[in-house]
């Protein structure tokens, strides 16, 4: 049997109370977008669900869910080859304005056929192509938790995808925790019960590996509907971020020390999001310390105690308690300190940062303040003459993304500045790029593929 991935968070709460995340009733696209969500939500309280690993139990946890469709394939879909390849689009714009690859990297030697569905191996490319594998924990344990029986088939079905992947000539990287609650600290341990189970398994054939990917993103969301229908016990919606972001990093160390204590093959780290920020006035002292306290809670959180410190940023531990931010045992913190191979940023956009429009001092002293604790805000135009960061993308995503290619290398300058590592780029190393690109406005409504295909802005900014 192979569970998906949006049913692991939700089972192991009622069964055990180890994690946080109502996730049956949601719907979750590839990108950092807030998911869409459906009322439909009805939990038995947290813990109440006898421990039950047969087939009858699982069966009974899908009625907790609701009807379930049967997906229209189980296994991994191999293409009909070959596939023909169109014509190159229309130049956009003349090479002296807009470049191409191959004038900017005249001796590369770009693969000519699109990845990993090639009738040949790639390994005679300098070029050494990734496609990142995002392993389901609900595939690998349906019931989530350590003393839960193991999937065989979920097993079975990842080891047939990586090895397709090197067969075709692609290194496969694989992420352990794409999205979840952990708001609970039994998670933890469950957590790296599946760690060592993947790591076993794949050894020697995955290199790279992500412990979890964008952890900022979910644990913002885990205090709001309908995540908080199931937290953990003691925990509320004003705690269960930084119960989240703690109980994370937790189990990042947990798994990371098995990933070296079991010489595992390759290297281990994890994927940030968001950035640091670009002062909205510049020399403004309020709008730079705002982008201080952006960096704080939407990358330093996970990045400072990783790859600088050990522990906390220290503009989130002088605005939050202990009964909000748990605070690391010196043990914890000399023990997170190291456990990322190399750094690794979905780079998708950079923007402006301001102070909230009555002060900093109002918002920080101020727990009722509609911006504490983070008290900033981002800005997608510049303060000068309203021009903005970048261009927009669909509506629904047009909160957050803007195309901003522009400050692409400036701000990887300045994460590198802050958080040093011998490996350092786009979305992992220079040999690494994956999660940075582009919504077109309206694109999912499009029917005719000469509309499809004209996809003007991602085009210019990649």
């Amino acid at each position: 049997m192979i569970t998906s991935l949006a049913f692991v968070n939700s089972l192991q709460t009622v069964v055990s109370g180890s994690n946080t995340v109502l996730k049956h009733s949601v719907t979750l696209s590839t990108s950092t977008t807030t998911p869409q969500v459906t009322a439909s939500a009805n939990f038995p309280p947290v813990g109440s669900v006898t421990r039950d690993y047969s087939e009858a139990g699982l069966e009974k946890l899908w009625d907790i869910v609701g009807p379930v469709q049967p997906p229209p394939f189980t296994t991994t879909r191999v293409p009909d080859l070959p596939i023909a390849i169109p014509s190159a689009p229309p130049a956009l714009y003349p090479s002296w304005f807009s470049p191409s690859p191959k004038d900017i990297l005249p001796d590369l030697k770009l693969p000519k056929t699109p990845i990993p569905f090639r009738t040949k191996p790639l390994s005679a490319s300098p070029l050494k192509p990734h496609a990142l594998c995002r392993i389901s924990w609900a595939r690998i344990f349906p019931f989530g938790t350590a003393d839960s029986p193991v999937n065989q088939e979920g097993l079975d079905h990842y080891s047939d995808l990586i090895d397709y992947h090197i067969q075709s000539g692609v290194e496969p990287v694989a992420t352990l925790s794409y999205y979840g609650g952990f708001t609970s600290p039994k998670v933890v341990d469950d957590f790296v019960n599946y760690a060592k189970t993947v790591f076993k398994a794949y050894n020697g054939r995955v290199k790279t590996w992500y412990t979890f990917n964008e952890p900022r993103v979910y644990c913002s969301q885990v205090g709001g509907y309908p995540f908080n229908a199931s937290l953990a016990p003691g925990v509320n919606s004003s705690t269960a971020p930084y119960q989240c972001s703690s109980n994370v990093l937790k189990a990042h160390l947990g798994a990371v020390q098995a990933f070296r204590e079991m010489n595992i093959q390759g290297e281990i780290s994890f994927k940030n999001d968001d950035f640091v920020g670009i002062p909205w006035r510049a020399n403004n002292s309020e709008d730079i310390a705002a982008v201080e306290r952006h960096a704080a809670f939407r990358i330093g959180v996970f990045s400072d105690p990783v790859f600088a410190t050990g522990d906390w940023p220290k503009i989130m531990t002088d605005t939050l308690p202990p009964s909000y931010l748990p605070r690391f045992s010196e043990e914890e913190k000399e023990n997170l300190r190291g456990t990322g191979d190399f750094y690794a940023i979905d780079a998708y956009r950079t923007q402006y940062v301001a102070a909230p429009e009555d002060g900093l001092a109002s918002c920080v002293n101020n727990t009722s303040h509609p911006l504490w604790p983070e008290c900033h805000t981002v800005v997608l135009y510049d303060s000068n003459a309203g021009w903005a960061a970048g261009p927009s993308p669909d509506p629904l995503s047009a909160g957050w993304l803007q195309a901003t290619p522009n400050f692409l290398r400036a701000s990887l300058l300045e994460l590198q500045s802050r958080w040093p590592t011998n490996k350092m780029g786009l979305m992992v190393f220079v040999q690494y790029i994956s999660e940075f690109g582009f919504v077109e406005p309206f694109e999912d409504q499009w029917t005719d593929l000469f509309r499809i295909t004209e996809d003007v802005t991602r085009t210019s900014e990649i």
